[in-house]
């Protein structure tokens, strides 16, 4: 099969974690043989050697400055869409139309796969219906919260949501959201992501140099956060958690890697609370460095919650990256997250903005190396067998596959 993935966000280069998830799952469904190609905004700074998809790029904007659509850049804080987003998305959909349609010519995809109904999977929807080829559009998350936030933008969604053959979600909630916006149930597949195993297997040399790079001892109690510094990732309550986990374990350490507008407001708080040698924000850290911070923590953490907006994560990677290096999770009970985590199997789940809880699951895995180490042993084996890319795109090739059949019927 050859399929084109319309997305806004993708890796800008080897090292980047930004929408890792687009990528791995082109990668693993040109691993069974298919042929992918890719349709991005054009970005300065990406490079296009670093992949093994073919990618093609979009101008919507001059100067290259103006070009703000796409990599998290539409939204402010992710919490709103930023008003210069509604200025540029008329040239933005009439260049990845003409794009998409260019690249169809050229190439005569079988299906037409769009991530994020807003805005690609409305574009997508439009010229997968001109050239007579079904259209797949998956959910990520902030695209289902700007719909339902506005009706304007619920109703730009609704003609994806008619058009598509199949609709998937990595969360229940983004499903929910999806059936809100007059999605066809018949047509929604709920499929979680995956991680892929292989690189973020260690051993032992690997987490004794990770730790004395990051001046950890040997017996140092160590947390790790990773992710972007938004509200929704709940940072400020795994903070306040660390004031009680600093107070029963002496020593223990959080780390948090990552950068975001949340940033200023979280290093004060940890000032406030006395906490500055024991949370330490490590920046921005490139996504192959990952494998390194994992095997150097005990305990992931993921803290995530439902914004003063209502935004949530679907599924975030983070989870299955830190299981798939075999990390007992601690997190919370919002969107998919217990797609992944099976309370006390392979991490321990907590209510969503309770520092109270989060320090007590965090201290009884602190209390209990044994536990701490089959909670991780766990994490890893369910990655192996279920949640890997390799299963995920086979997942996704079945959709396209049935889709297709469809689409040939009378």
């Amino acid at each position: 099969m050859r399929i084109c993935f319309v997305a806004s966000s993708y890796p800008k280069h080897a090292a980047d974690g930004s929408a890792r998830f687009i990528r791995s799952l082109a990668e693993g469904i040109s691993d069974l043989g298919h042929t992918v190609h890719v349709l991005i905004p054009f970005r300065s700074d990406l490079r296009l050697e670093d992949n093994r998809v073919p990618l093609h790029t979009f101008r919507y904007a001059w100067p290259s400055a103006l070009e703000v659509m796409g990599y998290a850049g539409a939204m402010d804080s992710d919490t709103r869409l930023r008003p210069v987003s509604y200025l540029l998305a008329p040239a933005f959909a009439a260049a990845e139309a003409a794009a998409l349609l260019r690249l169809h010519r050229r190439h005569r995809f079988d299906v037409v796969h769009a991530h994020w109904v807003i805005p690609n999977g409305v574009v997508a929807a439009a010229v997968a219906a001109l050239v007579q080829r079904p259209l797949v559009v998956s959910l990520h998350g902030s695209d289902i919260f700007v719909a339902r936030g506005s009706a304007a933008l619920g109703r730009v969604a609704a003609p994806a949501f008619r058009q598509a053959a199949a609709v998937t979600a990595c969360s229940p909630e983004l499903e929910q959201g999806a059936l809100a916006l007059d999605a066809d149930p018949r047509r929604l597949r709920l499929i979680p992501w995956g991680a892929d195993p292989a690189v973020f297997q260690q051993g032992a040399e690997m987490r004794q140099a990770a730790r004395s790079a990051l001046g950890l001892t040997p017996d140092q109690f160590a947390v790790l956060s990773l992710g972007r510094l938004v509200q929704k990732k709940g940072i400020a309550y795994l903070v306040q958690a660390m004031a009680a986990v600093a107070a029963a374990a002496p020593g223990s350490v959080c780390l948090v890697a990552g950068d975001g507008p949340e940033l200023p407001a979280l290093r004060a708080q940890a000032a406030a609370l006395g906490l500055e040698e024991r949370v330490r924000f490590l920046g921005s850290v490139p996504w192959v460095d990952a494998p390194k911070l994992l095997a150097a923590c005990d305990v992931f953490a993921v803290p995530s919650i439902h914004d003063e907006n209502g935004n949530v994560d679907g599924l975030p990677t983070t989870i299955l990256e830190a299981m798939a290096a075999g990390r007992p999770v601690v997190a919370t009970q919002v969107a998919g997250i217990e797609l992944a985590v099976e309370h006390g199997v392979h991490g321990l789940l907590a209510p969503e903005k309770s520092p109270d809880a989060l320090a007590h699951a965090l201290l009884l895995l602190y209390t209990q190396p044994r536990l701490r180490q089959q909670l991780g042993a766990n994490a890893g084996q369910r990655v192996r067998d279920e949640l890997n890319w390799h299963n995920v795109a086979r997942q996704f090739v079945a959709i396209y596959e049935q889709v297709l059949a469809g689409h040939a019927q009378p």
